[in-house]
């Protein structure tokens, strides 16, 4: 009988710790996202290859697009947006 409360205990601590990566995953997940700064938004990235990637950001109203890559940050141009 005591091996059952040992397991049962164990069982119980197992599901406890196996909850901490869960609840970390969800805390950065969340935290990166809200931002007190209006000034600045990432408003999307897209990988090019491993290395390389264009992000969109956003600069009081502006919309500029600029290149990531290992040598470092590229200012490609504002984004000019027309739609209606």
């Amino acid at each position: 009988m005591d091996w059952f409360y040992y397991l049962q205990s164990l069982g119980v601590v197992l599901l406890i710790l196996s909850l901490f990566p869960i609840g970390l995953h969800f805390y950065k997940k969340y935290s990166v996202k809200s931002s007190s700064s209006n000034y600045i938004k990432i408003l999307e990235i897209k990988p090019i290859n491993y290395k390389a990637q264009l992000l969109l950001i956003e600069v009081e109203g502006k919309k500029c697009l600029i290149g990531y890559s290992d040598k470092g940050f590229s200012y490609l141009g504002e984004i000019k947006d027309d739609r209606p």
